[in-house]
């Protein structure tokens, strides 16, 4: 029997044993670990045929200790603490856990937190509780019609959430790695013209290494003052100490943020003290939905790498034809985990 080793956290201990049942219903010999996969006997890592892992570091050192390991999977959206390029180099495939119930339940929870910090929602509810008059002079909640809204990525959460947008009259702006035409729905840019003319910014991309810090203190000046910010992607592309300023002198006139450099949030951040700041720990999205179709995604990318298909949520299928070629071979030619040279 093909032997699976789940890693990840003790603090979603129950998350991964839905995994793990689930993955064992499906005929697979499933073990467990909390906390750092190398801490895991050496002996057992050795016969271990996949990996599904939340949070828990997969590099070099990991993947060397796997020598019959055919692919690492995560059972989320996200995947950023796997190393793609380490993995594709030994020929072993990274799939995500990407399904419909993810990016729309995402896509819902990024409108909800822009419309929250347009209708300066948290204030308003404030006054109430504390049984305050009605602000007086100038209404401070804004209409998304008419506004410039700038997402920054167009991946599945970004694609859902714009489609919404399309009937809402607003001016859709799009940067992007990935030159698009696609006038029907936005319009596509460079980064800086996009944060010069938003009256919304939310960042719906991936966490690599050349988005890391994408929004330097100096791409935060460039933003349209007054406008608001919504995070519900990594906290790694913002330079947060930047953004508290910006928020702090009124360029940023609200944030929501779901996602931080440092999770959870440090005690002594900056960014807990901002009252027009809206801080939620990683959770904004995570829908009843999204959870129940976790265990099930997990194993359909199981069941084809195990059946030796490379799986349609692949993150690196430029190794297919190295990986297919390894795994296609009778089991013979493998001898005590090591590849027999051919």
């Amino acid at each position: 029997m093909q032997s699976v080793l789940i890693a990840g956290p003790d603090s979603i201990e129950k998350l991964l044993s839905d995994i793990g049942a689930h993955v064992a219903g499906g005929g697979f010999n499933v073990e467990t670990t909390y906390g750092n996969i190398l801490d895991y006997p050496a002996e057992k890592l050795r016969k271990i045929d996949a990996l599904i892992t939340i949070k828990m570091t997969v590099g070099e050192a990991e993947l060397a200790a796997m020598p019959n390991l055919r692919a690492v999977i995560s059972p989320l959206q996200g995947y950023d603490w796997i190393d793609v390029e380490a993995a594709t180099a030994r020929a072993i495939i990274v799939a995500n856990g990407e399904a419909a119930e993810n990016y729309e339940s995402m896509a819902e929870a990024t409108i909800m937190l822009m419309l929250v910090c347009l209708y300066n929602l948290k204030e308003a509810e404030r006054l109430s509780r504390d049984q305050q008059p009605r602000p007086q002079g100038q209404m401070l909640a804004r209409m998304v019609s008419g506004k410039t809204i700038g997402v920054v990525g167009y991946g599945n959460i970004a694609r859902a959430f714009i489609r919404r947008l399309s009937a809402w009259n607003a001016r859709i702006l799009v940067s992007t790695r990935t030159v698009r035409s696609d006038p029907a729905v936005a319009q596509f840019t460079d980064l800086d013209a996009l944060l010069e003319q938003s009256d919304v910014i939310i960042l719906a991309t991936s966490l690599n290494a050349q988005t890391i810090n994408l929004l330097s203190a100096e791409k935060l000046a460039k933003l349209k003052p007054g406008c608001v910010f919504v995070n519900t992607a990594r906290g790694g592309l913002v330079d947060e100490a930047a953004l508290a300023r910006e928020v702090e002198n009124g360029r940023i006139s609200a944030a929501a943020l779901d996602v931080f450099q440092q999770e959870p949030l440090p005690a002594d951040s900056p960014l807990r003290s901002l009252q027009n700041v809206i801080l939620t720990e990683h959770i904004v999205g995570h829908t009843r939905e999204m959870f129940e179709a976790i265990p099930r995604i997990a194993l359909e990318n199981l069941s084809d790498v195990m059946a030796v298909t490379i799986p349609s949520r692949a993150k690196n299928s430029e190794t297919a034809e190295r990986w297919l070629a390894r795994w296609s071979v009778p089991a013979s030619t493998m001898i005590s985990g090591k590849e027999t040279v051919r």
